[in-house]
């Protein structure tokens, strides 16, 4: 750990979590976390201002606990080339560095979570896929993802169709179903008064499944936006009007002005 060496009385000020003190000629500023884009440079280095002061970055050290960094300034030397950028130390930057962590913190642990759920990300309907870009999901590529995932399921009905007409076959009525009739059991599913086939709800399971992987399929094909989720085409949705182009008008000469004809002039008479 570097010393500093304090000329007169020392100035402690505190800025947010950091502790600044100033002396010598010197400010010293101990950061609970890392400035961003702060670096030592020998050449064209970055100015710092602090309270309208002109300071030069000349060590950063490792600091003591419960701070992460110890930086070390002096005063701008007279003449010295500076680089295309400046810095303000204040309140202000300490809070949005800290801000900043807090945001880094939260992404990263909405990414870990949601990475177990990267192949059903897609499914999620194009305005919520747009705010998981922030966790670093593409939903081009999520939707991709999910396309397949979706004729993975299209296959799977067809393999339960199949083993259950197989099945039933011995029996020597034919039953006709797929992932719905197998995993529950039942020929009808009652809802109020009403019971229905288990048939027909695997059929139009079937039928949008298969609807929508060549829906989204050859939308992805065409990458346009946006990148619609799981059975999202089937929402209406308006057409947004093309602005009218603008009106060009013609353009219109004007006729110089008429000159009227002045008095004509006597013939030149040339001498013998």
């Amino acid at each position: 750990m570097g010393t500093i060496e304090q000329v007169g009385v020392a100035e402690t000020v505190q800025v947010g979590p950091d502790l600044v003190t100033m002396g010598g000629g010197r400010l010293v500023i101990d950061a609970k976390h890392a400035m961003p884009d702060w670096q030592v440079r020998e050449f064209s280095p970055m100015p710092i201002y602090f309270r309208d002061k002109k300071y030069l970055l000349r060590q950063k050290l490792a600091g003591e606990k419960p701070y992460a960094v110890r930086y070390i300034l002096g005063p701008w030397p007279k003449g010295t080339p500076q680089g295309n950028r400046t810095f303000n130390y204040d309140a202000e930057a300490v809070a949005q560095r800290e801000g900043a962590l807090r945001d880094g913190h939260v992404d990263d642990a909405g990414r870990a979570f949601l990475i177990f759920l990267y192949p059903c990300l897609g499914l999620l309907w194009s305005n919520t896929k747009e705010k998981l870009r922030r966790f670093g999901f593409d939903p081009r590529g999520t939707t991709g993802i999910s396309i397949f995932l979706v004729f993975g399921l299209v296959l799977l009905e067809l393999v339960f169709a199949k083993m259950l007409i197989f099945k039933t076959l011995k029996s020597g009525e034919v039953a006709i179903g797929g992932m719905l009739r197998a995993f529950t059991g039942k020929d009808y599913l009652s809802v109020g008064p009403f019971d229905i086939s288990m048939m027909w709800l695997d059929i139009i399971l079937f039928l949008l499944l298969i609807g929508d992987v060549l829906i989204r399929y050859s939308q992805h094909l065409k990458e346009e936006e946006p990148f619609w989720g799981f059975l999202e085409w089937l929402l209406p949705r308006k057409r947004s009007k093309k602005a009218a182009p603008p009106k060009i008008e013609p353009i219109r000469l004007e006729k110089p002005p008429r000159v009227e004809p002045t008095e004509a002039l006597p013939p030149i008479k040339m001498s013998k």
